[in-house]
C-alpha cells in the first residue's frame, strides 16, 4: 500500500454486504433517472408526432393571403420555410339521380371534387396520408379520396387519366357565384348550380385516407390534391400559407412583424384545432399551431410556458434531492460505522485531507460500478415496459417508440455521479473533522452529558412503560442519529406522497372533459331538423334510457348594465356592448331546450330557482347558465361568472333567425353552473338560456331540432344503437353523429398505460425507500451493539430489549410520518400550483396516500430490526462490550 487511500478498496472488499448496499442504491437511483429521462424523451417524440398528424407540421398559418402577398411571408427574414395552398376549383363526379332525391329531400344536387393544389412543403406539413399509391409530382397528376370512388360512373384505377370540368359554384335562382367561407366550402343549398370554366386532364397516382373524422358533407362533396409548384401566384385568388419559423422564440412578435410587412387590415387569431381548416377562412386570419408549440416550451402563452418549464424543473430536482438524500445516508452511515479506523489512521499520522480522499475515492469506486449498471438497468426497465404496452395495444401510447438518447443517458450518469458526490462531501468532512483520541474512544454516539439533559416523558411512561421511556431517551440523546433515520422515512414518506399525486395529475389530464353522454346524433343538411320519427325510433332501442331533442338558436339579448360582471369584462377585454334600452346589447347568446323530459334531470343541476314547466311556458321562463370557464391572457384558466342574474330577473331577448323584429321579455326561473350533460362549466365564452321547447317556438318562430343526446345503459350492448346510427348516415349524409362511450374508453385506456408507466417509477422508488429505510434503521441498531450489551448488562431482559427496540421503531414511524405527511402535502401542493397554470387540474389532501405511505414506513421498520434484533440476541454481553463495531 503506497498510500492511506489503498485501505478504501480493503474496506469495500471486507465489507461485502454494505457495498453492495451502496451500490444497490445508486444503480437505483441512475435507473430511475435514466428511466425518467427516457419515456419523458419517448413521451414528448409521441406527442408531437400525434400533435403534427392532427394539427399540422408547422408553427404559424396566414389564411386568406392574396396572391402578390404569398412572397413576402415565405422569404421573410424569419420563416424557415412554407407550404403553399391554393383554391383549384369544384369538379362534378356527378348529378344526383332522381331516385336518390327522392329518398332524401335534402340531397346535394350535384357530388362534387373539392380540389385544392398543394407544394411539396404543404403536403409535408399537413400530412397528406395516403393509402395507396404515392404524392402528386405534377400539376397535371392528382390523389383521390378513397370515399370519392364509389361515386364516379367507372371507379379510375391508379395511373388512369381522367378529364375534370374544374368552375364555381353557383345560386341558382340569382346566377351569383356561391360564396366560399365558413361551411360555404362544404356545406350546400337544394338551390344550386354548376358552372364549368376550364377543363383538365389529371393522371390519378393515389387514393388518400379519409381526412379527419369525416364531416357530414363528405356523402356529397369529397377533397381531391393536385400539385402546384406555386411558383407564381394570381391576384385575384386567395392562399393559404402554412410556416415554420427559423426559431420559436417570439413567435408572436416575428408574426406581427410578418403582418406589418403586408400592411393588412382586418386580422383574426386563433390556435389551431385540427388540420384542413382552410376552409373556414371569412376574413384574413392568422392561426398558432399551439398544440405544437407548447411541446416545444414556445406556446404563444407565456404562462403556459413559464408553468410547464417549472412544473418538470420542480418534478426533476425533486427526485434528485430525494435520491441525493437516500446515498448521503448510505455514506454517512458508512462513515460513522468506521470512525474508530479514520481515529486510528489520524493517530498514525492521516492529514484530514487524506482521510477526505479515502471517502471520496470511495464514492468514485463504487459510482464506477454502479452508474453504468444503473443506465443498463433503466434502459433494459424501459424496454420491458415499452414491450408491454405494446401488447397491450392501447390509447394514445399505442405506438409510441422507445427513443433512446444519449444525451438523457449521458444526463442520467451525470446526475448520478454528481448525487453521489454530493452525498459523500458531507460525509467525508464529518471524518476528516474527528480528532484522533474522540474517534479511538467513539465518543461520537452516545456521551453522557447528552443522556443527563434527556429529560423523562410522563406520558410515554405512562402508556409504554419503562421499554418505552428508553426508547424515547434513546432518540433524544442523541439527535444528529435520529435526524438521519427519521430523515430517511420522511424523504421515502414525501417520495411516495408526491409521486402518488403525480399520478392522480396524469389521470385527470387524460380523462375526457366536457358533455357526458353515449351518443349524439346530429343532422346539418339543408332543413335544418331531425324529423319526429327518427327521435321515436331511437327511444325505442333497447340500449336507450334516456334521449333529449335539442333546440338551439343564437339569440340578441339586452343585459342590464348592473347584471354584467364586470370583472370577467375587464378580464378579457370586451366590450360591454352597444347601449340600448338601459342596458347591453349582446349577441353572443343562445336559447337552447332539451325538450320536456328534461326538467326533470335540470332540477338537481339548479343552484338556485325552482322549475315548472307550466309556470316556465306562462312567464317565458329560463334556465341561465353564466358560469364559464376560460384562459386568461396569460394562460391561466378561471372559472368566472359572465353575468349576476339572479331567480326572478328579467331579460330582453329575440331571435337572430326569425323574422319577428321585436324582444320578447323571459324570467330568469333558475341558476346552474353547468350545461344538462356536462360536469364542468362550458369553456364557450357565451351566455346560455334553457327553456322549453313551447317557450322556444314562442321565441324563435319554429320547432326545429337538429340534434339528438343519448344516454344509453352501460349494462346492455349498444349494438342496435351504434347499427342504426351508422344505417341513418348511410342513408343520408347529412346526419353525423358522435361515439361518445367509445372516446371515453379510448380516456380510460390512455389513463390506465400512462398509470403502467407512474407505478413503475412508483415501484423502482418504492425500493428505493425501503432499502433506505432499512440500511439506516437496521445500521443504526448494529452501531448501538455495545450500548444494548451495557443495558443487559445492568438487567433488561431480551424481551424487553426488543420491546425497546419495537418502541424505537414506532416513535421514528410516528414522528416521521407526521413531518413526511407535511412536507409531501406541501411539495404535491406546490408542483400542482405549478402545473395549473397550464393545466386545469384539482387538487385535494392526499390522505388515502398519507395513510398508505405512513403505514409502509412503519411496516418497513417493523422490517428493519427484525435481523438485526436476531443478530443482537446471539452477540454475547462481554463480547460486545470489548468489540469494535
Amino acid at each position: 500500500m503506497t498510500s492511506y487511500t489503498g485501505l478504501t478498496l480493503k474496506y469495500i472488499k471486507g465489507q461485502k454486504k454494505r457495498s453492495l448496499l451502496t451500490i444497490l442504491g445508486i444503480v437505483l437511483s441512475v435507473t430511475l433517472f435514466t428511466a425518467i429521462g427516457t419515456i419523458g424523451v419517448s413521451y414528448r417524440d409521441q406527442l408531437i408526432r400525434h400533435t403534427i398528424q392532427d394539427y399540422g407540421d408547422y408553427h404559424v398559418s396566414f389564411n386568406g393571403i392574396p396572391g402578390e402577398a404569398v412572397s413576402k411571408i415565405a422569404f421573410h427574414a424569419s420563416v424557415e420555410g412554407a407550404g403553399v395552398i391554393s383554391r383549384e376549383g369544384y369538379a362534378v363526379i356527378n348529378e344526383t339521380s332522381e331516385k336518390e332525391k327522392r329518398e332524401n329531400p335534402n340531397a346535394a344536387p350535384y357530388r362534387y371534387l373539392n380540389i385544392k393544389g398543394y407544394d411539396s412543403e404543404a403536403m409535408d406539413m399537413l400530412q397528406v396520408r395516403l393509402e395507396s399509391g404515392r404524392l402528386p409530382e405534377k400539376p397535371d397528376e392528382i390523389i383521390l379520396s378513397s370515399r370519392s370512388l364509389s361515386h364516379f360512373s367507372v371507379p379510375p384505377q391508379l395511373g388512369e387519366r381522367i378529364k375534370l370540368n374544374l368552375g364555381i359554384r353557383k345560386v341558382a335562382s340569382t346566377g351569383e357565384e356561391r360564396i366560399i367561407n365558413g361551411l360555404g366550402d362544404f356545406g350546400w343549398d337544394l338551390d344550386e348550380s354548376f358552372e364549368a370554366q376550364t377543363e383538365h386532364d389529371y393522371t390519378v397516382v393515389g387514393y388518400m385516407e379519409e381526412i379527419g373524422r369525416g364531416s357530414w358533407s363528405s356523402t356529397f362533396i369529397l377533397p381531391a390534391i393536385t400539385f402546384n409548384d406555386n411558383q407564381t401566384f394570381d391576384g385575384a385568388k386567395k392562399y393559404f400559407v402554412y410556416t415554420k419559423m427559423k426559431t420559436m422564440d417570439h413567435i408572436k412578435e416575428k408574426t406581427e412583424s410578418i403582418l406589418s410587412s403586408l400592411s393588412v387590415g382586418k386580422v383574426t387569431e386563433d390556435s389551431a384545432r385540427e388540420l384542413y381548416r382552410e376552409s373556414g377562412v371569412e376574413t384574413f386570419r392568422v392561426e398558432y399551431n399551439n398544440e405544437l408549440l407548447k411541446l416545444y416550451g414556445k406556446s404563444t402563452y407565456e404562462g403556459v410556458n413559464k408553468s410547464l418549464i417549472l412544473a418538470y424543473t420542480a418534478v426533476a430536482a425533486f427526485i434528485m434531492i430525494c435520491t441525493i438524500a437516500v446515498i448521503y445516508n448510505t455514506f454517512h452511515i458508512s462513515v460513522v460505522e468506521r470512525i474508530s479506523q479514520f481515529g486510528m489512521l489520524r493517530c498514525l499520522g492521516a492529514t484530514p485531507a487524506q482521510i477526505r480522499s479515502i471517502v471520496i475515492k470511495e464514492a468514485s469506486i463504487l459510482s464506477s460500478i454502479g452508474i453504468p449498471i444503473g443506465i443498463f438497468t433503466g434502459t433494459v426497465f424501459m424496454k420491458l415496459l415499452f414491450s408491454y404496452i405494446s401488447f397491450l395495444q392501447l390509447g394514445l401510447l399505442n405506438g409510441m417508440r422507445m427513443i433512446i438518447s444519449y444525451p438523457v443517458l449521458i444526463l442520467a450518469g451525470v446526475l448520478g455521479l454528481v448525487s453521489v458526490y454530493a452525498s459523500a462531501i458531507g460525509p467525508a468532512r464529518m471524518a476528516s473533522r474527528v480528532s484522533p483520541l474522540e474517534a479511538v474512544q467513539k465518543q461520537d454516539t452516545s456521551k453522557a452529558d447528552k443522556a443527563a439533559r434527556a429529560k423523562n416523558s410522563i406520558l410515554v411512561q405512562k402508556l409504554f412503560g419503562m421499554e418505552g421511556q428508553f426508547a424515547m431517551r434513546n432518540l433524544k440523546r442523541n439527535k444528529k442519529r435520529f435526524r438521519i433515520t427519521a430523515f430517511s422515512m420522511v424523504i421515502s414518506i414525501v417520495l411516495f406522497i408526491v409521486c402518488n399525486g403525480l399520478i392522480d395529475f396524469l389521470k385527470q389530464t387524460t380523462q375526457l372533459s366536457g358533455s357526458q353522454y353515449s351518443y349524439s346524433l346530429m343532422y346539418e343538411g339543408p332543413s335544418k331538423r331531425i324529423e319526429d320519427s327518427i327521435y321515436e325510433d331511437i327511444l325505442k332501442l333497447d340500449a336507450v334510457e334516456h334521449a333529449y331533442k335539442f333546440y338551439n338558436s343564437q339569440v340578441m339579448a339586452v343585459i342590464p348594465k348592473e347584471k354584467l360582471n364586470p370583472r370577467y369584462t375587464e378580464l378579457k377585454g370586451r366590450n360591454q356592448g352597444v347601449e340600448a334600452e338601459g342596458g347591453y346589447r349582446t349577441s353572443n347568446n343562445f336559447l337552447f331546450s332539451y325538450g320536456d323530459n328534461s326538467l326533470d334531470a335540470w332540477r338537481s343541476k339548479l343552484t338556485s330557482g325552482t322549475l315548472n314547466k307550466e309556470s316556465m311556458e306562462r312567464e317565458n321562463g329560463v334556465i341561465v347558465v353564466q358560469k364559464v370557464s376560460t384562459i386568461t391572457d396569460q394562460g391561466k384558466r378561471l372559472i368566472i361568472d359572465q353575468t349576476t342574474f339572479k331567480v326572478g330577473d328579467k331579460i330582453k331577448i329575440r331571435s337572430m333567425e326569425s323574422n319577428k323584429q321585436g324582444y320578447q321579455t323571459v324570467t330568469v326561473a333558475g341558476i346552474a353552473e353547468q350545461d344538462l350533460l356536462s360536469s364542468s362549466p362550458s369553456e364557450s365564452a357565451i351566455l346560455g338560456f334553457i327553456t322549453t321547447p313551447a317557450v322556444y317556438e314562442k321565441i324563435v318562430g319554429n320547432d326545429n331540432f337538429a340534434r339528438i343526446f343519448i344516454l344509453a345503459y352501460s349494462d346492455r350492448p349498444h349494438k342496435p344503437i351504434t347499427d342504426y346510427l351508422h344505417a341513418l348516415t348511410k342513408y343520408d349524409g347529412g346526419y353525423n353523429y358522435t361515439d361518445r362511450v367509445a372516446e371515453l374508453e379510448q380516456a380510460k385506456n390512455d389513463a390506465m398505460i400512462a398509470s403502467i408507466f407512474l407505478y413503475g417509477f412508483m415501484g423502482v422508488i418504492a425500493l428505493i425507500s425501503f432499502l433506505n429505510i432499512v440500511n439506516t434503521v437496521s445500521t443504526n441498531l448494529i452501531l448501538r451493539s455495545k450500548e444494548f450489551a451495557v443495558l443487559k448488562a445492568i438487567g433488561m431482559t431480551q424481551r424487553q430489549m426488543n420491546r425497546m427496540i419495537l418502541l424505537e421503531s414506532v416513535f421514528y414511524g410516528v414522528i416521521a410520518g407526521v413531518y413526511g405527511a407535511a412536507s409531501g402535502t406541501a411539495v404535491s401542493y406546490g408542483i400542482h400550483r405549478l402545473f395549473m397554470d397550464a393545466v386545469e387540474i384539482v387538487w385535494t389532501v392526499p390522505w388515502s396516500s398519507i395513510g398508505i405511505a405512513c403505514a409502509g414506513a412503519m411496516i418497513t421498520t417493523f422490517a428493519a430490526t427484525v435481523q438485526p434484533m436476531r443478530r443482537l440476541n446471539k452477540v454475547k454481553i462481554i463480547e460486545a462490550l470489548v468489540r469494535e463495531n
